[in-house]
């Protein structure tokens, strides 16, 4: 079946035209927050290892400070549940807006030479891609402000006949009963604008947890609690998304505290 194909422009034209979140009385949406990100993919240099990524990442942050850099977020995110194709280790990036992106992608390139050279002497660079991230549920923060996190992703395509505000309307539906029901799950949607090579999917779902117990938590709920049910019953003639590959992050740089004075 051909599946459809959603840029990142026409997801943001359905946005403007269909409301997404808003009710339909609403006189203006409310359009969500677009956050850019990058993902890095590596496999070690020979005889390179985890304990040398770690270093270089402590050199980058030391320049990361020097300059005074605190509109971006990283993490390294290793596999746990993949396939037979999979990467040794990832990056993954965000940046706080898209200018943030841009003046700091320009002193990267122009000033991280050094800094750059570390990292590829541990990893060579299977890919390096760019998405519009939209954040869709956001339970809260995790007290103890723990730096490890579980992630999920998968690539999901648009069913023939459905638009995306087909989507954000089933997408919204699913948010509202994982608050009902005690759901752990962060989500976002990530369209991929920069340096995909696989065109075949309209976007990633991602998940966010705090730790496997809360993972276990949720895939309970589905399983057992019978709530994969209503999450069929919502996407079944929505989406078709593969299997999810789940991977074990920790934090390397967080957000700068914000500036109340």
């Amino acid at each position: 079946m051909k599946k459809t194909k959603v840029t990142f422009a026409s997801a943001l034209l359905c946005m403007g035209s269909g409301g997404v979140f808003a009710d339909s009385h609403e006189a203006a949406p409310e359009l969500p927050n677009i956050v850019p990100v990058e993902t890095w993919t590596c496999n070690f240099q020979d005889g390179k290892t985890m304990a040398d990524l770690d270093k270089a990442a402590a050199a980058w942050n030391e320049w990361m400070d020097d300059e005074d850099i605190g509109s971006y977020f990283a993490a390294i995110v290793t596999p746990n549940y993949f396939g037979e194709v999979m990467f040794d280790v990832g990056w993954l990036g965000a940046w706080k807006d898209g200018n943030a992106m841009g003046t700091g992608t320009d002193l990267w390139v122009n000033e991280g030479g050094d800094v750059g050279a570390q990292f590829n002497e541990v990893c060579n660079w299977e890919s390096h891609t760019g998405y519009a991230s939209m954040n869709i549920r956001r339970p809260g923060a995790d007290e103890e402000d723990d730096k490890t996190f579980v992630l999920s992703f998968s690539n999901c395509s648009i069913k023939d006949g459905k638009s995306f505000d087909d989507v954000m309307v089933g997408m919204n539906a699913w948010k509202e009963h994982q608050d009902a029901n005690g759901f752990q799950a962060s989500t976002w949607m990530m369209f991929p604008i920069y340096g995909e090579s696989n065109s075949e999917y309209s976007f990633k779902l991602l998940e966010g947890h705090d730790n496997h117990a809360a993972f276990g938590a949720d895939f309970e709920l589905m399983g057992n609690g019978g709530h994969w049910v209503k999450s069929n019953e919502i996407f079944e003639d929505l989406l078709d998304c593969d299997i999810a590959r789940v991977y074990d992050a920790r934090t390397v740089r967080d957000w700068a505290e914000e500036d109340d004075g």
